[in-house]
């Protein structure tokens, strides 16, 4: 990960280039040793504090030095941003860094859990009415479709050895843009949230226990909150969600900004993940330059915002899997896994 001539690519001076270079070598250093990105310790100490409605919070950076960041928006970046989010980095994150500001990664803030500020967008105006109708509609479809007999079919099939008794879902966007393909989307996705507790229900899974259900998405506004309380799923504020994973927790995530996998293979692994397709394996990857015909000069990110790692690759190792057909793509590309004592995939 931390290669000089990489770096060096990069047109730094050299006393510049060996501190990026030793920075990402402790770094690697601190991963390789097991040491978790996102421990659960350091999301509940963030929430507890920011539950006190504290001004500043502290956060321990990945050599526990607590950092300190405003819950305020500071002065100098009011021209853009009229709010906080908490920033999760994944290892790719932390270990390649951006041509267009390498140092970075030599400030203290680079860290795997941070505070950055942003432009919150605004209420959607849809008025509750409006969702529920939209919603209902796409709920048919959903129950009509292709992908709701094959989600049912592999959550009935795939072995397990695990017990359910809750649902976590991260990243199934706002229900309120009430037009377009992403409102589509977002309908199905949390349509397809009654459908996993039924056919865990169903299979006695849940031991019988109500199986509770719960979504973490920052883009949700009151009005979405609200509706999502009147269909059984409770929204929870970041980093909540991550904190009610546990080994009874059916995870479900699609297409996340944030890195899912990577926090969710820090904390307590779960029952179970409906969540984008884990890659077998990944080749050193670097940004890659490219230049328009214009001679302008743009370069390509060499990962997502949720990308694999050895660790998530680790964890999967001890599921069963099928992969989730979405012919309607309204998913995009999941897998199904179930924790089982011997690992096995599905026909």
């Amino acid at each position: 990960m931390a290669d000089f001539h990489k770096v060096q690519e990069l047109g730094l001076d050299e006393e510049t280039t060996l501190k990026i270079v030793e920075r990402l070598k402790h770094i690697a250093q601190l991963y390789r040793t097991g040491k978790p990105l996102f421990p659960r310790h350091l999301l509940e100490d963030l929430s507890r504090q920011i539950d006190e409605g504290k001004d500043e919070v502290y956060i321990r950076d990945f050599d526990d030095v607590p950092q300190v960041y405003s819950l305020t928006v500071p002065s100098w970046c009011t021209d853009f941003a009229n709010t906080y989010r908490i920033n999760y980095q994944s290892i790719h994150s932390l270990s390649c860094p951006t041509p267009f500001c390498p140092e970075f990664v030599l400030r203290s803030d680079h860290a795997p859990v941070t505070i950055e500020y942003m432009r919150a967008s605004g209420p959607s105006g849809s008025t509750l009415e409006a969702i529920r109708g939209a919603f209902v509609r796409q709920r048919q479809i959903w129950m009509n479709s292709h992908g709701h007999q094959n989600l049912e079919h592999h959550l009935a099939t795939l072995k397990t050895t695990a017990s359910i008794r809750k649902i976590v879902c991260f990243g199934l966007g706002s229900l309120g843009q009430l037009c377009g393909y992403h409102c589509t989307r977002a309908h199905t996705q949390h349509a397809a949230v009654e459908t996993m507790v039924a056919s865990l229900v169903k299979r006695g899974l849940n031991r019988g226990q109500e199986i509770k259900c719960y979504a973490q998405d920052p883009i949700y506004d009151k009005v979405d909150q609200e509706f999502l309380r009147s269909i059984g799923i409770i929204p929870l504020e970041d980093p909540k969600g991550f904190l009610e994973v546990d080994e009874h927790t059916l995870v479900f995530s699609v297409s996340p900004n944030v890195p899912v996998k990577q926090i969710v293979a820090d904390l307590d692994w779960p029952a179970a993940m409906v969540w984008n397709t884990v890659t077998p394996s990944e080749k050193d990857r670097c940004w890659v330059k490219r230049t328009e015909k214009n001679g302008t000069v743009g370069w390509t990110c060499p990962f997502t915002t949720d990308p694999d790692s050895g660790r998530v690759r680790g964890m999967i190792k001890h599921y069963a899997h099928a992969q989730f057909k979405d012919s309607d793509e309204c998913f995009g590309d999941l897998t199904i896994y179930m924790k089982f004592d011997e690992y096995s995939s599905s026909d």
